[in-house]
């Protein structure tokens, strides 16, 4: 039986799992829609720590209203079991998409991208900072609308914080370089996820890689993003400066909020010839200078007194000793190690890992990026399933799943799609004309088996595939047999206008031997023009009755020319016209035989030939007058003289 919460929700499926929430798949049996219902983990709800921190994310979520932001319909309890009601957003993450595609067309990342700092903008006016901006938290729909998840460790600035403030809790290739330092999170370290996403997807890949957190960590806090032109040199300049100034170390450097970014990303395509932005550092007086775009000047941070203070320290630190440099020098490694390490791994050796998220790939590729950068063994048996999200031959999960921890050289067991699927329907009670008709729409072939049993005569006992069963869909069509209760009558139809195809395959069904006739017609060829057994006429069935019925199907037009030839012009004028031919006249001028005056001489067609439709054009020729003789022109002369 399937969970109801608050007698509202329907559970179906479980579509996602998180650190605290599963996401189910769900109908809400009032609106009769279907949505999304976000669990907290039973284990966690006794917590609570864990509880104020899932009804914060619904208290922060539920005041968003955008078009770019999953939506928050309710929030619930329902005995021990905290739920939140979401728009259900059907479609694939943005991680998945670019598995899928790699680098994504510049014009098509530049329009999601809009959509989702358009989404965030509204999220930072409201005081909300997500924390965990990443393609995972991005749905994008068939049509590429784009929806920001998962706000569950946002952080309501006007609020208590639940979280210690040195736990990192983003994903670490896209943490900002003062998160690593364990600093509280900004809009500015929002702006930096934005601008990792932006870099991954006109590159198809995240710019820092590392064989440790750690490393990945420190190339945040100390590499320069690399350039994506070097990349793609067709993308403009002013496309790369929105990377650089969004993924700048200082955070002063970045966008001062989420609308400066989108305002600068409506028209960095429409800026040409742009100059690179640089950002550079005087160790001196630690003041920090832009060089901007033609579109802004060069503008100098004044030194203020707590910097004077910051520069005194930094003046002593250069007159300690090297050994005890050295030293201050292991502090933040050290610090920025254990951060990383306990988020991860809790303390675990390194050789452990995060289980990637290699959904979309083929089985080649995750092959090849779980042994080569994991040290994985990736198992020759893999799981077939049938997949409406991948195609077929695209890894579907991994078993352990992306983001549990992994050891190196475990074994991994791909689960590979087969292609797309239909969810098979229950047929059974159903009329079957009903029935058929839906079948053919979805490419069934159908097939029809009159059986002796109880029930509601005409309607379906059984099918061939049972419902609920998942059917491969391919090029051929899927062939479904029907059993159908026998009938005690059956009321003939009117089978005249169909097909013979059409109409033989429903008689067929019906239980009729057919038989076939031919007659010419003004129907179109193959059209069935006459059936012997009335429209509407009710048989009996009994164990004696034969169904018979024959259809004349008609093989178009057969119409003889008549012959008139020699007829009197009046008389092949009248003949042609009644039998519905238009005549067309040629005058042959004059003859010399008075008998010939006015009578056909020629027509086209020829007399008895066979033409196929009504209003065919005869042509018919003739002598209009009699030639006048030199006797006829003497006796006209004479007379004249008199």
């Amino acid at each position: 039986m399937k969970k109801i919460y608050s007698d509202r929700y329907e559970i179906i499926e479980l579509i996602g799992q998180g650190g605290m929430a599963d996401v189910y798949l769900a109908k809400d049996l009032i609106l009769n829609r279907v949505i999304a219902l976000k669990t907290l983990r039973t284990s966690l709800a006794k917590d609570p720590l864990y509880v104020t921190r899932f009804q914060r994310e619904a208290n922060a979520a539920a005041s968003l209203n955008h078009k770019n932001i999953v939506a928050i319909y309710d929030v619930g309890q329902d005995g021990d079991d905290y739920y939140i009601v979401m728009e259900y957003v059907p479609g694939v993450t943005l991680k998945e998409l670019i598995n899928r595609r790699g680098a994504l067309h510049v014009v098509e990342a530049m329009d999601i991208m809009k959509q989702i700092a358009s989404g965030v903008a509204k999220a930072h006016q409201l005081g909300i900072i997500h924390r965990d901006l990443k393609p995972q938290n991005v749905l994008v729909t068939e049509s590429g609308v784009a929806k920001i998840a998962d706000f569950g460790i946002a952080s309501m600035q006007n609020l208590a914080q639940v979280t210690q403030n040195d736990v990192i809790m983003g994903s670490l290739h896209y943490l900002a370089p003062e998160l690593a330092r364990g600093e509280k999170a900004t809009a500015q370290s929002d702006i930096y996820g934005l601008g990792i996403v932006l870099y991954e997807l006109l590159r198809g890949e995240v710019p820092f890689h590392g064989e440790s957190p750690v490393n990945i960590a420190l190339k945040h806090m100390q590499e320069e993003t690399p350039s994506i032109r070097d990349f793609n040199p067709t993308i403009l300049q002013s496309v790369e400066n929105c990377i650089l100034k969004a993924t700048a170390k200082n955070s002063k450097d970045r966008y001062h909020n989420a609308m400066e970014f989108y305002e600068d990303l409506l028209t960095c395509l429409d800026r040409e010839n742009e100059e690179k932005i640089v950002f550079a550092y005087d160790p001196n007086t630690d003041p920090t200078i832009v060089v901007q775009t033609k579109r802004s000047t060069t503008q100098e941070i004044p030194v203020t007194p707590k910097e004077e203070e910051k520069k005194s320290f930094i003046d002593k630190i250069k007159a300690l000793p090297p050994i005890k440099k050295f030293g201050l020098l292991l502090i933040p490694i050290a610090l920025v190690t254990g951060i990383v390490m306990f988020f991860l791994f809790g303390g675990e050796s390194t050789k452990v890992y995060s289980m990637p998220d290699v959904s979309g790939m083929t089985i080649e590729e995750a092959s090849a990026l779980l042994e080569d950068n994991y040290g994985l063994v990736i198992d020759e048996e893999y799981v077939d399933q049938l997949s409406n999200d991948y195609d077929a031959g695209l890894v579907i999960s991994t078993d352990p799943a992306a983001t549990k921890s992994v050891k190196q050289g475990e074994t991994v067991v791909f689960t590979v799609s087969k292609g797309a699927y239909l969810v098979m329907s229950s047929y059974i009670g159903k009329d079957s004309d009903t029935a058929v008709e839906e079948l053919e729409t979805l490419g069934f072939e159908v097939s029809i088996v009159l059986v002796d049993e109880s029930g509601t005569p005409g309607t379906i006992y059984s099918q061939s595939i049972e419902a609920g069963q998942e059917v491969e869909l391919g090029e051929e069509a899927i062939e479904i047999e029907l059993s159908v209760i026998k009938p005690e009558e059956i009321t003939v139809g009117d089978y005249t206008g169909m097909t013979f195809e059409k109409a033989e395959s429903v008689l067929i069904d019906l239980g009729f031997i057919v038989n076939y006739e031919e007659a010419t017609s003004d129907e179109l060829i193959g059209v069935v023009v006459e059936q012997d057994i009335a429209s509407d006429t009710v048989i009996e069935i009994n164990d004696d009755t034969v169904l018979e019925i024959t259809l004349t199907v008609s093989i178009g037009l057969e119409i003889e020319v008549p012959n008139v030839v020699g007829l009197s012009y009046e008389a092949a004028l009248v003949k042609l016209e009644s039998e519905g031919f238009v005549v067309k006249e040629i005058d042959l001028g004059a003859t010399s035989n008075s008998e010939d005056v006015l009578k056909i001489q020629s027509q086209t067609p020829d007399a008895f030939s066979i033409v196929t439709s009504e209003g065919t054009t005869v042509t018919i020729s003739y002598y209009s007058s009699i030639t006048e003789t030199e006797s006829d022109l003497d006796v006209e002369d004479t007379t004249e003289q008199e």
